[in-house]
C-alpha cells in the first residue's frame, strides 16, 4: 500500500487520537489509549478492518514497556526487524525446535537452574487426557486496566513480535522469530491470531477454531508447555489441566516468568 499507516488509519474514522510511537521496517507503529472495558471491542473491530489497513491491532498493556526493540524504552539499533521477518519465513517448526535444542545444551554447558522445562516432574507432564474440554469463551487479562492499541504495520498477527522485537521469554533465551515460527503454525491450524503483547512478558491469542477433541487437545497442550513452560509450572500445574482447561477455549494466554 502506498499510503503512510496515519492515512490508512484515518479511514476508521472513529479511532481516538492516534500517534507515532516507533517504526519498523514496514513502517510507522501507531497507538492509543482506550478504557479498560472498550480494548477488546477496538481489538476485534480494527482486525476487521486490517484486510483495507494493513494495520494489525495488538494490546499493549497499560505502558509500552522495555521488551519491544523498535519501540521507547527498548530502542536497539542493532535489531534488524526486516531481516528477523525473513528469517522467520524461511524457518520452519523442525528449524525451531534444532534452534531450541542448541540453546538448551548452553544452559546445560553453563550449569545453574535455567535448563529448559522440568522433565522430572513426571506428575505435571503426564500424557493424560482430561475428562473433558472447558469451552470458555475468549477473555483476555490485558483488558483488566486502560492500555495502549498499537496499529502495526504487517500481513499478518504471527510477524508482528518480529516487527516489534518482542523479547518475551528472554529468560528462556527465546526471540522473537521463536513466537513468529510457532504463532504462524498456530494460525494456520487453528486460526490462533495475536492479541497481545505486553510489557509483563504475557501473549494472548483469540482462538477461532481451538482443538475439538481430548486428544488432540491434550497434544495441543504439550506444544503449549514446549512454547512456555511456565503455564504448566507456574500456572495451571499438569499438561491435563492445561488440556481441559485452556486448549479447548477460545482464547489462549502465556506468560512468561
Amino acid at each position: 500500500m502506498s499510503e503512510q499507516p496515519l492515512e490508512r488509519v484515518a479511514v476508521l474514522g472513529e479511532t481516538p487520537p492516534t500517534e507515532v510511537i516507533g517504526t519498523t521496517s514496514t513502517g510507522d507503529v501507531l497507538a492509543f489509549r482506550a478504557p479498560a472495558d472498550d480494548l477488546v471491542a477496538w481489538w476485534r473491530q480494527l482486525r476487521a478492518e486490517h484486510p483495507r489497513t494493513g494495520l494489525w491491532p495488538v494490546l499493549l498493556g497499560p505502558e509500552v514497556g522495555d521488551l519491544c526493540a523498535v519501540l521507547p524504552g527498548a530502542a536497539r539499533d542493532d535489531y534488524d526487524p526486516a531481516a528477523e521477518l525473513a528469517r522467520a519465513d524461511r524457518m520452519t517448526l523442525d528449524d525451531l525446535r534444532t534452534l531450541r535444542a542448541r540453546r538448551t545444551e548452553r544452559y546445560a554447558h553453563l550449569g545453574g537452574d535455567d535448563a529448559f522445562g522440568d522433565e522430572d516432574d513426571d506428575d505435571a507432564l503426564a500424557m493424560v487426557e482430561p475428562a473433558a474440554l472447558a469451552r470458555h469463551p475468549a477473555t483476555f487479562t490485558v483488558a483488566k486496566a486502560d492500555g495502549l492499541v498499537a496499529l502495526v504495520p504487517a500481513a499478518h498477527g504471527w510477524q508482528v513480535p518480529v516487527l516489534l522485537g518482542w523479547d518475551g521469554g528472554v529468560n528462556y533465551d527465546m526471540e522473537p522469530v521463536d513466537h513468529a515460527v510457532v504463532l504462524r503454525d498456530w494460525y494456520e491450524r487453528f486460526g490462533a491470531e495475536l492479541v497481545t503483547l505486553d510489557g509483563e512478558q504475557v501473549l494472548e491469542l483469540w482462538v477461532e477454531r481451538p482443538p475439538a477433541s481430548t486428544t488432540e487437545a491434550l497434544a495441543v497442550a504439550r506444544e503449549h508447555y514446549e512454547y512456555c513452560y511456565d503455564v504448566v509450572h507456574q500456572g495451571v500445574g499438569s499438561l491435563t489441566d492445561l488440556a481441559g482447561d485452556q486448549v479447548g477455549s477460545r482464547s489462549w494466554y502465556f506468560w512468561w516468568d
